[in-house]
C-alpha cells in the first residue's frame, strides 16, 4: 500500500489533532501542553521518546536497521496574533495567541507520519527520529535537538512547511537556497537634545537616523551582487516626545535577509560601517547590535533528488512543482548546517475553504487535506533515503 493511502486513512486523526492544537495555541518557550499532547500520542503508539530542553521531544521508530538514521522535524509554537476566524468552531481560545503559520498542522503531520511509518515498518531499512521543536518563531529549539541527534548516526534531516502560496497538495523540494538567512538589528543614534527653535545648540539624532535609513539602500544597490537576493527593511523608528524638542536619541529596528553566506557576512560589516560613519557625519554617535533569526535554508542536491522521488512515489508526478526561494526565514537552516537534507514546501492553499490568507495573518488557515500528503512525504523520504 502506498504511503499516501495509509496517510489518508489517518487524515481524520490528523485533523482532530490539528484542531485541538489550533484551539489551544502556545507561544514560543511555553509549549507545555502541546509537548505533553505529543508525548501522550507517542505513548499510545508505543514509540519511545526523550524530552529535550523545556518542551522539545525526540522520538524513535526503529526499522530493520539501526546504523543509519533520518531525522524528521516539526515545529510546535504559535504566534502573538489575535485570530479573526469566528466562523471556525476551533478558533483559538487563547486571547492574543494563534497558530497563524501552520505549526499545528506540522505537529499533526509528523504524528500522522509516525502512524504511516509503523504501518510500513518492514520497508523501513533504517531508524527514524521524530523531532518536535519548540520556539522556532523566536529562533530557538534547535540546539537541544541537535545535541540529542549528535549521539546517533544521523545521515539526513527532512522538514516540511505547509505553505499558503502554493495550491493544496503540491510539493516543492528543489535543491539550493529555499529560505533566506535572517538577521534582526537594533540601532541607537545618540545626539544632544535641545529646543527645536535652536537646533544649532544640540546634535540632532533624528536627521542622522533619517540619513542612515536612506543610505542603507545604497548598500543593497552598490555593494551586493545583484544575483544574490537581499532585502534590508527598517520596521521601527522611535524617538522624541514633543514636536518642538530635539531628542537625545533615536532607536531604529529592522531586518536583513539574503540567500548567500558571503553576502550576508559582507552586508553585516557594511551596515556597521555605514551606520557609524553616517552618524559621525552629523556629529552624532550610533551603535548597532545584530540578533540572528536563522541561517540560509539550503537543500542539498542529492537529498533533493531523493525528496523528489519520494514526492513522486507518494503523491504522483503531477504533485511535484517548482517554487522560487522565499525571503522569509526559518531556523531549520541550523539542521541543514549540521546534516545534508531538505526543507519541503507542501501547498495548503484552497480558497474554497478560506485557506487563502498569508502566513502570520489573523485569518490564516490551511486546507487540512494537505496534511495527508505531508505525512506521506515525511515517511516516504525516510524509506527512499534508506533504499538509496
Amino acid at each position: 500500500m502506498k504511503t499516501l493511502e495509509i496517510a489518508e486513512q489517518h487524515l481524520d486523526y490528523m485533523v482532530d489533532l490539528r484542531r485541538t492544537l489550533h484551539r489551544h495555541p502556545e507561544l514560543s518557550f511555553k509549549e507545555d501542553a502541546t509537548s505533553k499532547l505529543v508525548q501522550a500520542e507517542l505513548q499510545k503508539l508505543g514509540i519511545p521518546f526523550v524530552v529535550v530542553g523545556d518542551h522539545g521531544v525526540v522520538a524513535t521508530i526503529e526499522g530493520t536497521r539501526t546504523d543509519q538514521i533520518v531525522a524528521l522535524r516539526a515545529d510546535m509554537d504559535a504566534l502573538p496574533i489575535q485570530e479573526d476566524n469566528a466562523h471556525l468552531d476551533y478558533q483559538s481560545a487563547v486571547a492574543g495567541v494563534m497558530h497563524a503559520c501552520g505549526h499545528d498542522g506540522h505537529v499533526a503531520m509528523l504524528l500522522g507520519a509516525a502512524r504511516v511509518l509503523l504501518a510500513a515498518r518492514d520497508s523501513l531499512h533504517g531508524t527514524v527520529k521524530l523531532c518536535f521543536q519548540q520556539a522556532e518563531e523566536r529562533g530557538g529549539g534547535t540546539k537541544e535537538i541537535l545535541e540529542e541527534l549528535a549521539k546517533h548516526p544521523v545521515k539526513s534531516v527532512f522538514g516540511i512547511h505547509l505553505w499558503s502560496e502554493i495550491e493544496s497538495g503540491r510539493i516543492s523540494v528543489e535543491a539550493g537556497p529555499r529560505m533566506a538567512a535572517g538577521d534582526r538589528f537594533e540601532i541607537v543614534v545618540r545626539g544632544v537634545g535641545c529646543h527645536g527653535a535652536n537646533p544649532d545648540r544640540g546634535i540632532d539624532p533624528v536627521i542622522a537616523a533619517a540619513a542612515i535609513i536612506l543610505n542603507a539602500s545604497a548598500l543593497i544597490s552598490r555593494e551586493v551582487n545583484p544575483v544574490h537576493a537581499t532585502v534590508l527593511t527598517f520596521g521601527k523608528i522611535q524617538g522624541g516626545v514633543a514636536a518642538n524638542v530635539i531628542p537625545e536619541q533615536v532607536a531604529l529596528s529592522g531586518t536583513m535577509r539574503n540567500t548567500n553566506r558571503e553576502t550576508r557576512a559582507h552586508l553585516k560589516e557594511a551596515l556597521v560601517r555605514m551606520v557609524t560613519s553616517t552618524a559621525e557625519a552629523y556629529r552624532a554617535k550610533a551603535e548597532i547590535v545584530f540578533s540572528g533569526t536563522g541561517l540560509v535554508v539550503y537543500n542539498e542536491a542529492r537529498c533533493s533528488e531523493i525528496a523528489a522521488s519520494a514526492a513522486r512515489d507518494s503523491a504522483g508526478e503531477a504533485a511535484l512543482i517548482q517554487h522560487p526561494c522565499l525571503m522569509a526565514s526559518e531556523n531549520y537552516g541550523e539542521f541543514l548546517e549540521a546534516y545534508p537534507g531538505v526543507f519541503a514546501f507542501v501547498g495548503a492553499r484552497n480558497p474554497d475553504c478560506g485557506a487563502c490568507y498569508p502566513h502570520h495573518h489573523p485569518k490564516f488557515n490551511i486546507d487540512e487535506k494537505a496534511m495527508a500528503r505531508g505525512a506521506a512525504l515525511h515517511a516516504q523520504y525516510a524509506i527512499n533515503f534508506f533504499n538509496s
